[in-house]
């Protein structure tokens, strides 16, 4: 329901599956565009009414494969969990069922104490969530009747018909699922809310009656307001017009300055292509405001957008690039067009740090930072900044520190900068 954020990262996931497969996107009734983003994943799609255990039955009703495996669209299925369902899968009979282990995506300690409690619950009473994953064969899907139609924790209640089959095993792997239910009513609030919710049913509380306290994600989504749309993340990319001696000026002094604009004009349509598709609008912040034609034809159109950069140094260009871009989204990456390694991937690993840490910083060679990432408006931390030297991503930290903000360090890469660094880079 309404997930054209998250359903791209799980299907590409599931492209990568070597097990031969056909996947079905059972929609309870999305406006945001999951039944398109779910086509252009090469994914069927059902309509079933609105509710995980009805939409599940409706997806495995459409399918004719011997096993099925549910997952939900906010799950990520990363090559581990890929390889272990495909060995499990060889080995296992028609009467058995499997699950993943429970893991929710990016750092941070609260997110770890959950996944503990969950391993505990899991060991005591042999429940496992929903979004641990369920694979099964079709006999046996059939054999304890589908899923059971109830408005709340139709997944115990599976596991508990799968216990009277011949039960559940753990395939060795985590399944990695957002934790947005914890974050959009609070970590503490969600937390106690869910154990509540598992205790009184494992007291017998009836679903319907413990449904009444757990308000389901997108109910109030089928009735938005006019003109509004989902606030997909925003991925910056600072960018200037690649004319001879106003770009890449330490490489120019080196190589000349025609074949250092040729070199960042390269670079920079590379990393563009590179980040296209991902689940963020791509927007690009030009240099000079005049150019944009010019860097429309050189870095293309297609799912980029294109706003030009106010003056000032680049701490007041960045200032104002991101104040702009939180007006439209609640998340928020910038990157530059030098660094090669850059691509779509990396992107989606800085916006799951941004799940539980303040700020994402990808740290480049050269002392700079080749990315960096907010879930909130910080201006402070681009004002007092050395920029253009081997001090930016320390000065940028110890800023950080001052507000009180959490990060996370991605991955160092090298961008280019110097004759040694495309020497590099060509090797």
């Amino acid at each position: 329901m309404n997930e054209s954020e998250s359903l791209p990262l799980l299907l590409s996931d599931l492209d990568q599956l070597t097990v031969p497969h056909e996947v079905v996107v059972a929609d309870g009734g999305s406006i945001d565009g999951t039944r398109a983003v779910a086509a252009a994943g090469g994914a069927r799609t059902v309509d079933a009414p609105l509710g995980r255990a009805r939409q599940m039955n409706a997806g495995a009703s459409a399918l004719e494969t011997p096993w099925i495996l549910f997952l939900h669209a906010d799950s990520r299925l990363p090559e581990e969990a890929r390889n272990a369902l495909g060995t499990w899968l060889s080995v296992s009979a028609l009467d058995q069922a499997g699950h993943f282990g429970f893991s929710l995506q990016g750092p941070g300690w609260f997110w770890r104490f959950i996944e503990v409690g969950q391993r505990l619950r899991e060991r005591l009473s042999g429940l496992v969530y929903g979004d641990q994953g369920l694979v099964l064969s079709r006999d046996l899907f059939e054999a304890v009747g589908g899923f059971p139609d109830l408005p709340l924790m139709e997944d115990l209640e599976m596991v508990r018909l799968l216990r009277k089959h011949g039960g559940v095993q753990r395939i060795p792997a985590p399944l990695p699922t957002s934790p947005r239910r914890y974050r959009e009513g609070g970590r503490w609030r969600g937390w106690l809310r869910n154990t509540a919710l598992v205790t009184f049913y494992l007291a017998g509380v009836s679903p319907k009656t413990l449904v009444r306290f757990y308000k389901a994600r997108g109910q109030d989504a089928r009735r938005p307001n006019p003109g509004t749309r989902p606030r997909k993340p925003i991925l910056l990319v600072f960018a200037k017009d690649p004319v001879p001696g106003r770009v890449k000026t330490r490489l120019a002094a080196e190589v000349g300055p025609d074949e250092a604009a040729r070199i960042y004009r390269s670079l920079g349509r590379r990393v563009v292509d590179q980040v296209r598709g991902g689940p963020y609008r791509i927007v690009v912040c030009f240099d000079p405001p005049e150019a944009r034609t010019a860097v429309e034809e050189w870095l293309g159109t297609h799912g980029v957008e294109f706003h030009p950069q106010s003056q000032g140094n680049l701490g007041d260009r960045l200032e104002a690039a991101f104040r702009w871009a939180f007006q439209e989204s609640d998340r928020v990456l910038v990157i530059g067009t030098d660094a090669p390694g850059v691509d779509a991937k990396r992107m989606e690993a800085a916006l799951r740090t941004l799940d539980e840490a303040d700020l994402a910083l990808g740290p480049a060679l050269d002392g700079g930072y080749y990315l960096l990432g907010l879930r909130d408006p910080a201006p402070e931390l681009f004002r007092g900044i050395p920029w253009s030297t081997a001090e930016v991503l320390e000065a940028t930290r110890a800023r950080a520190r001052e507000l009180g903000l959490e990060e996370v360090l991605l991955p160092p890469l090298r961008d280019v900068d110097t004759r040694e660094d495309l020497m590099r880079l060509e090797r």
